[in-house]
């Protein structure tokens, strides 16, 4: 059942799947998603972490990230590229849109500059989805 509070006082959430052997390159990238949140004016994310090099490994996370949704828990995902999702962008993209169909759910991606730099304090804009490839700037 989803809550009454608005998307601005819900945490908002961040998803990353990750190369278990690329401990370092997974550090560069929560320490962007946090600075990201911050740069937005909004809290640490809540994250959620599925570890496996393939496309086709199991993502418990994103499917409890979706069930926290629809749950009214989060209206905000935040993610360093549509790549966390699938390497095929048409998959990316269907994903997206199933994950936009719950509740209202926004995500938004780290611009290539800062996802490039994983690791920098100060990502640049951010890139909403829901606008397409390279959206509005917010």
């Amino acid at each position: 059942m989803p809550t009454t509070d608005s998307p601005v006082t819900l945490p908002p959430a961040a998803y990353l799947r990750y190369d278990p052997d690329d401990l370092a390159g997974l550090a560069g990238r929560l320490d962007a998603l946090r600075a990201f949140a911050a740069r937005l004016g909004l809290p640490d994310p809540v994250f959620y972490l599925d570890h496996g090099s393939a496309s086709h490994d199991p993502r418990p996370y994103l499917h409890q990230f979706a069930r926290a949704a629809r749950r009214g828990s989060h209206h905000l995902l935040l993610v360093p590229g549509l790549w966390v999702f699938s390497p095929d962008d048409t998959r990316a993209r269907l994903t997206v849109r199933r994950l936009m169909a719950i509740g209202g759910v926004r995500i938004l991606q780290l611009p290539p500059a800062a996802a490039r730099r994983a690791a920098a304090s100060t990502p640049g804009p951010a890139r909403d989805v829901r606008r397409g490839v390279g959206g509005s700037r917010a």
